[in-house]
């Protein structure tokens, strides 16, 4: 793969406690048919990475359980995100770690270039260079995109 890699994570990622909060203060619905509505804020945050990059996304997200990858990527379309979504990472029959599971990913395809963007830290420390942690109330911000596309674009 000569693309660079995102593997996201979308609650406390894309799907924030502050744009929840928000929706339910204005009265405004929060979710669709795939689940909670993700900030838009993090969402414009993901296009920069994105646009800076050319990354590809692997989701890493627990939404990979309840959700086809053919699901996904209509929620992707449907909801206008930013982006390609490629693949998912495995879902094996034991949960271990997302980072194994991201290890997994990447012994298959290929070693590309790429970042883990995460609001939980389930990794392993040879993955650590190579992880945004984001604040999952308000999400992807301004330094954690920044952030993002230093390390792709120094890892290239």
């Amino acid at each position: 793969m000569n693309r660079p890699v995102i593997f996201l994570d979308f609650d406390g990622v894309l799907n924030t406690e502050q744009c929840q909060a928000r929706l339910a203060v204005e009265g405004m619905p929060n979710k669709d048919a795939w689940g909670p509505l993700f900030d838009q804020r993090a969402v414009e945050n993901l296009r920069r990475i994105i646009d800076a990059t050319d990354a590809a996304i692997v989701i890493s997200s627990s939404w990979r359980y309840a959700h086809s990858l053919g699901s996904l990527r209509i929620m992707w379309e449907v909801r206008e995100l930013p982006g390609e979504i490629i693949d998912t990472i495995p879902c094996g029959a034991t949960y271990i770690s997302r980072g194994e599971d991201i290890e997994c990913w990447l012994d298959k395809h290929g070693c590309p270039d790429y970042v883990i963007i995460d609001d939980l830290d389930d990794f392993s420390p040879a993955q650590h260079d190579r992880y945004v942690e984001t604040n999952p109330i308000v999400g992807i911000t301004d330094a954690d995109a920044q952030k993002a596309i230093e390390i792709l674009i120094s890892k290239a």
